[in-house]
C-alpha cells in the first residue's frame, strides 16, 4: 500500500533521524525549518547543513503527494503523512556523501572527515562469533540500551500538542540509542489517533504490510548500526544475523551466552543469568497512548516491565507455529514480482508479501 513508503523512506535523504535535538525547539517548530549549522558560528545560520565547505543545503521538502490506497481512509489525520512536513517543511539535503540531519556524518558505507573513504563491512552468522567477538556484541548491546542518544530526542505528543499548554514547551524527551531504535519502529506501526472518544484506527501501519516493508526495515537497522558505530568509534562494526531457516525449528540463540534462554520460573521471561532479564520494555502502555492520543513515552525517564519472549509462536498470528525451513525460503525467492496490487497483506504472487509471511 502507497501510504506505508512516507515515513522513513522518505527522510532518508533529508534528515536521517526522527527528531533531531537542535530541531526539538520551539524556533525549528514555528518556522519549519530543520537546518542546524553544523559548525559552531558566529552569525547564527551562515553554516546550515555544512553548507560552508559544500557539505549540504537547506531545501524545501519534497514530499510525495499521490493519494493514498483504498485501505487507508483517513487522509489527513497522521503527523506521519507526508513525513515530516507536519514539522518541518525544509531540512538539510547532502551531497556527495554526506549524511544525516545536518550533514555531519557519512552515509553508509563511508567513512573519514570528508567521508571519502569507502569502507566494508561484513555481517556474520551471530553463531559464528568466537566467544570474545559474542561477548563484546553482548556488551555493545548493553552500552547502546543505557546511553543516552547524542543527536536526537523522541516526540512525546502529536503535531497539535508538540509546543506544550502554554505554547512554549516542545513536548520531546531523551532516549537511549537501543530504545530510539525501538520508539522508531513503534512509531511507525502505532494506530492513527482519530481524536478523543474514538477508536483508534490500526487497520495498517506504515512499515509493514506494504511496498516499503524491505526499504523501511533495512533503513532502521542501518540506522542502528550507525549509532553504534558513532558510539564506540568504530565504523567498522557490523550487526551480525541470525540464521532461523535451518530447518531445526528451535531458537539456537535463545541461549544465556547469547539473546537469553528461558527462564524456568516464567515461560515467558528470559532466564535471569542473562543481561537481557534486565532489560525493561519500551511503549509498554499501547492502549492508552491509543486512547489519549499521547506518544510513547509518556512517562518521563522510565520503561516499563521485563522484556518478554512469546514461547510458542506468534499468538497474534497463529497460523505461524513454526520457524521458515529452507525450502521456505527457496520457494519465497521463486517469486518474480516485488509486489502486486493492491500492495497490502492480500497481494498475491508477491515476493514482499511472501516475505513477510503472509
Amino acid at each position: 500500500m502507497h501510504l506505508s513508503i512516507l515515513l522513513l523512506f522518505i527522510y532518508f535523504r533529508e534528515i536521517s533521524a526522527q527528531f533531531p535535538r537542535q530541531c526539538a525547539t520551539v524556533a525549528a517548530l514555528t518556522s519549519g525549518e530543520c537546518c542546524p549549522d553544523l559548525l559552531s558560528v558566529v552569525v547564527p545560520g551562515s553554516d546550515r547543513c555544512g553548507s560552508s565547505t559544500g557539505r549540504g543545503q537547506c531545501v524545501q521538502v519534497m514530499a510525495d503527494t499521490r493519494p493514498h490506497g483504498p485501505q487507508y481512509m483517513h487522509d489527513g489525520q497522521d503527523d506521519r503523512e507526508q513525513w515530516p512536513l507536519r514539522f518541518f517543511n525544509r531540512t538539510c539535503q547532502c551531497n556527495r556523501n554526506f549524511a544525516g540531519y545536518n550533514c555531519g556524518s557519512c552515509r553508509p558505507g563511508w567513512s573519514g572527515p570528508v567521508c571519502d573513504q569507502q569502507i566494508q563491512i561484513v555481517r556474520r552468522n551471530i553463531l559464528d562469533l568466537s566467544n570474545e567477538e559474542r561477548n563484546r556484541f553482548l556488551r555493545i548491546l548493553q552500552q547502546a540500551k543505557s546511553t543516552v542518544h547524542p543527536d536526537i530526542v523522541i516526540a512525546i505528543r502529536r503535531r497539535e500538542e508538540i509546543l506544550g499548554p502554554d505554547g512554549n514547551t516542545p513536548q520531546f524527551e531523551n532516549v537511549t540509542i537501543y530504545n530510539y531504535f525501538v520508539w522508531s519502529h513503534y512509531y511507525s506501526v502505532k494506530k492513527t489517533f482519530l481524536g478523543p472518544g474514538q477508536l483508534s484506527f490500526g487497520g495498517i501501519d506504515f512499515s509493514h504490510e506494504g511496498p516499503a516493508f524491505l526499504t523501511w526495515h533495512r533503513y532502521h537497522l542501518l540506522q542502528l548500526e550507525k549509532d553504534i558505530q558513532d558510539m564506540i568509534q568504530d565504523a567498522s562494526f557490523a550487526l551480525p544475523y541470525w540464521n532461523f531457516a535451518t530447518g531445526r525449528n528451535t531458537c539456537d540463540i535463545c541461549t544465556d551466552e547469547l539473546m537469553g534462554a528461558r527462564s524456568n520460573f516464567d515461560a515467558n521471561l528470559i532466564s535471569q543469568n542473562s543481561v537481557f532479564s534486565q532489560w525493561r520494555v519500551l511503549c509498554e502502555s499501547v492502549d492508552d497512548y491509543d486512547t489519549l492520543g499521547t506518544v510513547c513515552n509518556s512517562k518521563k525517564g522510565t520503561e516499563g516491565g521485563p522484556i518478554r519472549r512469546n514461547p510458542a509462536g506468534n499468538v497474534a498470528r497463529p497460523m505461524v507455529q513454526r520457524l521458515p525451513e529452507p525450502q521456505d525460503v527457496a520457494l519465497c525467492l521463486e517469486v518474480g514480482l516485488f509486489d502486486t496490487p493492491p500492495f497490502y497483506s492480500n497481494s498475491t504472487d508477491s515476493f514482499r508479501n511472501s516475505l513477510e509471511g503472509k
